[in-house]
């Protein structure tokens, strides 16, 4: 255990580590405590009435686990109080969240931008949200930690919540599909987090439009990364050519899937334009709302009941970076089509839509107000067959990278690197060739499986894709299932006609 003293002006804080089995690790936890960062935890002990204290810092997740920066549990452990007289004080679980300092990553994933997002919904939008609820016993709002401190100072930025762990909230493991109970939770949550969107517009319309003319997209753009793009396109490709190829010889199977395959090669030649229109809240006005964004397995912490079901029994919502104004559907068919396979949903898909539809129409109700109005059912169907589509969308996306083993992910630095090259190169360019020592045969085969032609740019966004393949002799075949298997839901659930406008 490494151990540092750091004297301040207001107070004494003993910095320790509880031991990741690495001396590097344990001194880079270390090294993240700036100077900022302490005097942020010496505030929050002021606040709590804590004088002198000892942090001891823990991370979460190996490298590459969290991509939008480094999170460490920190432990806040009074030494002194500020006054002799004041009762026994108690320990402060944390977790702390820096954003990455590499310039190609901070620029690839727009980290000014995202956690500026993080410290607005909660600043703004859960303070309107804790308004509209205190002193409410029927339906608080209580689905969020509690942010304790924030710092934008560009190229430095953090935040510290307070740890739900401490409380008994755990998070389901990446790699551990979610069970019913897990998913009814974490549905419910959402609701809770929709509903009181909607209360908002109802009670206060200026107040909401003013906080929504704020949330503008983060991750889908016009100008989105070309290499974003390229990667969910070359996932549903494969996905279409997995499909394909296990058909081939079966001529009624083929008959029943081509409107799936049809599809498939709708989406991918759509991808931006599919996405762009999924996220435009202001289309779908007054029916959209303020969403998580990022609404999936690890982004979600849980309950368990003590009893030997250990079943879970509530459900936190964390990490608001990229939330979003949109039809609420989304959020629920990226957690359906990113973290959970079809068996499941085949036996509870409608279970969990209307358990989430009752729990919005219950908290509407509790604030006096109409449902039939405010978020009509007929509208939730719609927009579930409209927008359906997205949730396969972000599971092209997301999935490669969720099946991946701590050990396998790629190092996030070196790929943002990679792609800062690339854009570069592209940007200088004005030939029609491909730059940057790309291998001409393999773009022609990316082009000649796309089925259209590619602009330089594209193709060699879709040659680093390449470079960069997640998918292994380990993975593929659980990619197949669960990718072929969310294919088949766009049809099973009526999301292929809204498809089919593109």
């Amino acid at each position: 255990m490494n151990e540092n003293n750091v004297i301040g002006t207001k107070s004494k804080i003993i910095v320790n580590n509880i031991s990741s089995g690495s001396n590097s690790t344990e001194q880079q936890n270390i090294e993240a405590l700036s100077p900022a960062v302490l005097d942020a935890y010496r505030e929050i002990g002021a606040r709590n009435a804590i004088g002198d204290f000892k942090l001891s810092v823990q991370a979460i997740g190996g490298p590459g686990e969290n991509s939008y920066g480094s999170v460490l549990k920190v432990l806040l452990t009074p030494i002194t109080r500020t006054h002799p007289t004041q009762k026994t004080l108690r320990s402060l679980h944390t977790i702390l969240k820096i954003a990455p300092t590499n310039p190609a990553r901070r620029t690839h994933i727009r980290v000014k931008d995202v956690y500026k997002r993080e410290v607005f919904m909660y600043g703004s939008v859960f303070s309107e949200f804790d308004a509209l609820s205190r002193g409410r016993t029927d339906s608080p709002f209580s689905v969020v930690p509690r942010m304790l401190y924030a710092s934008l100072k560009d190229g430095a930025e953090f935040i510290i919540f307070e740890d739900l762990s401490s409380n008994g909230f755990v998070i389901n493991s990446r790699t551990n599909l979610p069970t019913y109970d897990l998913v009814v939770c974490a549905f419910r949550a959402i609701a809770q987090l929709h509903a009181m969107s909607f209360v908002l517009q109802a009670r206060n319309p200026q107040q909401f439009g003013d906080l929504v003319t704020q949330i503008d997209d983060n991750l889908f753009t016009i100008d989105m990364g070309e290499v974003t793009l390229q990667f969910g396109k070359k996932h549903v490709r494969r996905t279409r050519h997995m499909l394909e190829a296990d058909i081939e010889d079966n001529d009624e199977e083929m008959r029943q899937t081509s409107e799936v395959l049809e599809a498939l090669q709708k989406i991918e030649l759509n991808f931006q334009e599919i996405c762009l229109d999924a996220v435009n809240g202001a289309a779908s006005a007054p029916y959209a709302a303020i969403c998580h964004g990022d609404f999936w397995n690890n982004n979600v912490l849980y309950e368990f009941d003590s009893t030997k079901q250990h079943c879970a029994i509530n459900a936190k919502l964390i990490d608001f970076q990229i939330s979003r104004y949109a039809p609420p559907i989304l959020d629920l068919v990226h957690y359906l089509y990113s973290c959970t396979e079809k068996p499941l949903r085949d036996e509870h898909f409608h279970e969990f839509m209307q358990i989430y539809y009752d729990t919005v129409t219950k908290i509407i109700r509790d604030y006096e107000l109409d449902p039939r109005v405010l978020y009509p059912e007929t509208i939730f169907r719609q927009q579930l067959h409209r927008f359906g589509v997205y949730g396969f969308c972000m599971s092209a996306l997301s999935v490669p990278f969720f099946l991946l083993a701590a050990s396998e992910i790629p190092d996030l630095d070196k790929v943002s690197e990679a792609i800062r090259e690339l854009s570069s190169s592209s940007d200088d360019s004005d030939t029609d060739e491909p730059k940057n020592g790309f291998d001409n045969i393999k773009v022609q085969k990316i082009c000649k499986n796309d089925k259209k032609s590619l602009s330089p740019k594209s193709q060699s966004a879709a040659e680093l894709v390449d470079e960069y393949d997640l998918l292994t002799e380990r993975t593929l075949p659980l990619f197949k299932r669960r990718m072929i298997g969310n294919a088949m839901d766009l049809q099973r659930y009526e999301m292929i006609e809204a498809i089919m406008k593109y």
